[in-house]
């Protein structure tokens, strides 16, 4: 990917990116506990949390996420649409150990997120590089996911909407809605920041934050080649046109 003061890169290892994120004492409050997948690690989230994601620690779009609930005495899985039951932490060690299949996974709390209109959803939080090297936050925006799914990814069949209206289904006030959105666009500064300490050739990065049934704000992952093309599927292509003029500065984007 050429672009001015050398290429942008990218780093697919999330396991690495949780650990920059937990590192840092600003970010770590914000990203819900994050653990690698082991026999012991399973034991105590699924002893800790009711839901926990279960994730393999490189991938995109959402893909072969797998999402735990303990229900009573037993552990009910559901994955790429299908479901299956597990009654002991063995047992379900057992099964997700066949999924992962010798590649690493990470478990991670899991979040109830906020609902529009009967859809979960989370945000979207961009940033990308000028030329002059200087972090803004670019653009905003909803993934409302489809009932159901485990994931919210457009990929997955989740949908691409606005933030404000969103928000406002949701019940929150004009008022609210300008507090969350100062508070995104400072939680991706931070982010990019806290990238930056680790490596300097980051040029854009997509924050997915989760905002939960309490209002509050969790960074999910940071991706380091956010996908842009989704934003093609939103009438208004405002918010396309400004991520691929950020983009034409360090060489994404033509």
């Amino acid at each position: 990917m050429p672009g001015k003061g050398g290429s942008s890169i990218s780093i697919k290892n999330k396991w690495t990116k949780t650990k920059w994120l937990m590192a840092d004492r600003r970010l770590r409050p914000l990203v819900p506990e994050t653990k690698r997948f082991t026999r012991s690690s399973l034991n105590a989230m699924t002893g800790r949390y009711k839901m926990v994601y279960f994730k393999p620690t490189t991938g995109t779009g959402g893909g072969g996420i797998a999402r735990i609930v303990r229900a009573s005495r037993k552990f009910r899985v559901k994955k790429d649409g299908r479901t299956f039951e597990a009654s002991s932490t063995a047992a379900l060690y057992g099964r997700l150990n066949k999924i992962a299949r010798g590649r690493s996974y990470l478990l991670q709390k899991g979040i109830y997120l906020q609902t529009s209109r009967g859809k979960p959803f989370d945000l979207r939080v961009t940033m990308q590089k000028t030329a002059a090297g200087k972090w803004v936050q670019s653009v905003m925006f909803v993934k409302l996911g489809k009932k159901n799914k485990v994931v919210t990814n457009y990929h997955q069949g989740g949908k691409l909407a606005y933030l404000e209206p969103t928000l406002r289904r949701s019940g929150y006030s004009g008022a609210q809605i300008d507090r969350y959105k100062k508070r995104l666009k400072t939680m991706g500064l931070q982010t990019a920041r806290c990238f930056d300490r680790h490596a300097k050739r980051f040029k854009e990065l997509g924050l997915d934050v989760a905002l939960d049934r309490d209002g509050r704000l969790w960074i999910l992952e940071v991706n380091t080649r956010p996908d842009f093309s989704a934003l093609k599927s939103l009438g208004d292509k405002r918010l396309y046109r400004t991520i691929v003029r950020y983009g034409r500065q360090y060489g994404r984007t033509k």
